[in-house]
C-alpha cells in the first residue's frame, strides 16, 4: 500500500503506546508543532498520524484538556510531509508539515473533519480545501450511481465526464501553478471510491502531473524517500503513456469477414484463440478496455446486468483487454461470464488502428448479420439498442 490508496485509511482503535522522545532529543533535533483546541472534547483522545509510502503509522497521542486544548511536538521531516489528526469514529484531519512551522486546528468534538480551520500552514489550507472538493465529487457521484435510470452506460459516460471536469480543475488550481508545492503532491493522492483520480500507467496528462510533481520534489528534496518514491512513479508512467509511433497496418484478406468486419482473433482465459466471427449470429458489444482502470470494475458491474438480462436471447459480450500484466488480467477475467480476450500487443496493437481506438473503454455494437452498427458515442442509451437488435 501506499499514500495513493490509503490517504483516509485509519484505525481508530488503535491503543498507542508509548511513543515520544525524550526532552533531551527535542533539544537537540529540529520539531513542528501543531496544537489547537477541539471544543466539547474534554477528556477524548485524540491521535497523530503519518501518512508514509506504504502505511499510517499512529505516532503520538493525547488527551485533550478540559477547554479542549492539544499540542503535538514532533520531529521535523525530511521533506514536505503529510498527517492527520483523528479521534475514534470520526474522519481525519489532514494536513501538511513542510519545516519547523506551528499549525493550529480548531475544531468542534461533534463536527471534527466536517468543520475545521487551520492555521500556519498554505499547504494546509490547500489541502482543507482538495478534501472538499473531493468530498463533493463523491456525493455527486454517489448520487448519480442511485438514481433510477435504466441507462446504466450512459450514465457511467456522465460520470466520467464529470471526474474529467474535476481533475482538469484541479489541475489547473492545484498543481500546474506550482508544482512545488505539497498541495501538488497531494492532489495527486484523491480518491473516488478507493480508487486514485490520477492514473499515471494510462492517461498521458496525468503521467505528466506526476512528473512535474517529481521534478520539483527533485529540486527540492533530492535526497528524500518521497522524492525517490514519486519519481520512479513518474519514470513508469512516461514510459507506459509514451505516444507510439505512426506505422502502416498490413491486414491480410482472411481478416476480413463477408461482412467487411475487421476479425479478432486472440487467446482467451484458457489459452485457446477465440475469434470475434465465431459469434456470428447474435448481438454482440465488443468491448476494447483494460482491467487496471480504476473505473473497469464498477462499469463490467453493470455491463453483467445487461448482459443476464439478455444472454438468453442471443447477446453477447466480446471483451478485449489491452492488459499489459497477463495473470492480473486472467484473474480479473476469469470471473466474467461472457468472451474475455487479451491483446498482448498493448498500444503497439493492430487492432488500434483497425478499429481506431482513442480512448479506453471504448465498445461497438455488432448486429446478427456480423456488421458494425453502433459505436459508444451514438449511443444514449445501450439497452435500448441491444433489444432493438435482438428484435430485428
Amino acid at each position: 500500500m501506499n499514500i495513493f490508496k490509503i490517504k483516509h485509511l485509519f484505525i481508530a482503535t488503535i491503543a498507542v503506546a508509548s511513543m515520544f522522545f525524550s526532552s533531551c532529543n527535542e533539544e537537540k533535533v529540529p520539531t513542528f508543532t501543531v496544537n489547537g483546541k477541539i471544543t466539547n472534547g474534554k477528556d477524548k483522545m485524540l491521535y497523530l498520524s503519518n501518512i508514509g509510502l506504504k502505511s499510517i503509522t499512529v505516532i503520538d497521542s493525547v488527551k485533550l484538556k478540559e477547554d479542549g486544548s492539544f499540542e503535538f511536538k514532533q520531529p521535523r521531516p525530511e521533506c514536505y510531509d503529510f498527517y492527520f489528526i483523528a479521534m475514534t469514529g470520526k474522519k481525519p484531519i489532514t494536513f501538511a508539515i513542510d519545516s519547523t512551522e506551528t499549525v493550529t486546528i480548531n475544531s468542534d468534538a461533534e463536527k471534527f473533519a466536517e468543520e475545521y480551520t487551520v492555521e500556519g500552514n498554505e499547504e494546509s489550507k490547500a489541502i482543507q480545501e482538495l478534501d472538499e472538493l473531493q468530498a463533493a465529487l463523491q456525493s455527486q457521484v454517489n448520487s448519480m450511481l442511485e438514481s433510477k435510470s435504466s441507462a446504466i452506460i450512459k450514465t457511467r459516460n456522465d460520470i466520467y465526464t464529470l471526474i474529467g471536469e474535476f481533475k482538469e480543475n484541479v489541475v489547473k488550481q492545484y498543481i500546474a501553478p506550482n508544482p512545488g508545492k505539497a498541495s501538488a503532491y497531494y492532489a495527486l493522492t484523491m480518491s473516488l471510491n478507493g480508487e486514485p483520480l490520477f492514473q499515471y500507467l494510462n492517461n498521458r496528462i496525468d503521467s505528466k502531473c506526476f512528473a512535474a510533481v517529481a521534478t520539483n520534489l527533485k529540486v527540492r528534496f533530492p535526497n528524500a524517500k518521497r522524492t525517490k518514491f514519486l519519481s520512479k512513479i513518474a519514470q513508469e508512467g512516461m514510459k507506459s503513456t509514451r505516444p507510439q509511433k505512426t506505422r502502416t497496418v498490413e491486414v491480410e484478406e482472411s481478416d476480413i469477414t463477408t461482412t467487411g468486419l475487421f476479425d479478432i482473433d486472440l487467446p482467451g482465459v484458457n489459452g485457446e484463440n477465440i475469434k470475434l466471427s465465431s459469434l456470428a449470429g447474435k448481438v454482440v458489444l465488443l468491448d476494447f478496455t483494460i482491467y487496471e482502470d480504476a473505473n473497469i470494475s464498477s462499469r463490467n458491474i453493470d455491463l453483467r446486468t445487461i448482459y443476464n438480462k439478455y444472454k438468453d436471447k442471443g447477446f453477447e459480450i466480446y471483451q478485449v483487454s489491452f492488459d499489459p500484466r497477463e495473470h492480473f488480467w486472467q484473474q480479473s477475467a476469469s470471473n466474467l461470464p461472457w468472451t474475455c480476450v487479451r491483446d498482448g500487443k498493448g498500444a503497439v496493437s493492430p487492432n488500434i488502428a483497425l478499429y481506431n481506438i482513442q480512448v479506453l473503454p471504448t465498445f461497438y455494437l455488432i448486429n446478427r448479420q456480423n456488421e458494425i452498427v453502433l459505436r459508444d458515442y451514438q449511443i444514449t442509451d445501450l439497452e435500448k439498442e441491444i433489444k432493438k437488435l435482438l428484435k430485428e
